[in-house]
């Protein structure tokens, strides 16, 4: 097994041991810090198997930007719906169903999101249920230079039914467009959907006006 590998599963082996009956979120901390460590500092990750990610117990995801690799992810917080991920480097996801919320450590953080109630990104419904349109608010910090806003209205467009591959299993899922606009700029998010429940597995989202857009695929659907 790949030393990297053998790294994730000590970490996974100390978090669940520290526990004296606290709950899964903090018994995982240890291997958020630990996560995916390469053997060898200045080499890259390679990527893991499917048999590998299916090792670790608790819901995953995997996050990219561009052509970079995968760091894989691990829900550390509940907060009534919010899910936060942390990978090894610190960096922060929040996500709401299939929507991310909020970025922690990206330098210009995303900190919330006001949605529209009937947003299917945020709150699963069957693609034939989907609105034409939905508004977004999208909530910015910036260090020492206060927060900003940015409102878009969105509509989507049904691509395309395709056969999308996250790390070695597939998946039938319709290719969702998303454009949304405001009078200064347009942002196209795209979306992999499953038609009968709505469930998004890969999504390409915008995260801000200084970021690049972030790749989320689900490895492992969170329970609750």
């Amino acid at each position: 097994m790949r030393a990297h590998t053998v790294s994730l599963m000590a970490a996974l082996a100390l978090a669940a041991c520290s526990s004296s009956g606290s709950n899964d979120f903090q018994r995982i901390g240890a291997l958020a810090k630990a996560q995916l460590a390469p053997a060898e500092p200045q080499a890259p990750a390679p990527e893991l198997t499917r048999a590998e990610l299916d090792q670790i117990p608790w819901a995953t995801i995997a996050l990219s930007f561009g052509d970079g690799p995968r760091s894989y992810l691990v829900p550390l917080a509940d907060n009534g719906g919010y899910l936060t991920y942390l990978d090894s480097a610190g960096h922060g996801l929040v996500m709401f169903g299939g929507a991310v919320t909020g970025t922690q450590a990206f330098g210009k953080d995303l900190e919330g999101v006001l949605r529209d109630p009937r947003d299917p990104i945020a709150h699963p419904v069957p693609l034939a249920d989907w609105p034409g349109r939905i508004d977004r608010q999208y909530q910015f910090a910036v260090r020492d230079n206060g927060a900003y806003a940015v409102t878009l209205a969105c509509v989507f467009d049904r691509v395309a039914a395709e056969t999308v591959e996250i790390v070695e299993l597939d998946f039938d899922l319709v290719r969702i467009a998303e454009t949304c606009t405001n009078a200064r700029r347009q942002v196209v998010n795209t979306y992999w959907v499953e038609a009968g429940t709505g469930f998004i597995w890969k999504s390409v989202q915008w995260l801000g006006p200084d970021l690049d857009q972030v790749t989320i695929e689900i490895i492992r659907p969170y329970g609750g």
